[in-house]
């Protein structure tokens, strides 16, 4: 599981149009939110692909763990 940090992540609107892009992807992506902290935890999906989709739908990530 991969952990990222999108800082311009604010309210619930930005939560479900996040999940909603990844779930667009997969059934086995699998995507945890923590909106307070603003990370995203991701599991079966490389890190580069999430960054790009993160980049395409107008939020701004970096891998933290």
């Amino acid at each position: 599981m991969s952990t990222f940090k999108v800082k311009d992540m604010n309210c619930g609107h930005c939560e479900m149009t996040i999940k909603n892009e990844f779930s667009k992807l997969n059934t086995e992506v699998k995507i945890e939110i923590n909106l307070q902290e603003k990370m995203i935890k991701i599991e079966n999906l490389e890190d580069e692909k999430v960054m790009s989709l993160l980049k395409d739908i107008g939020f701004t990530s970096e891998k933290v763990k």
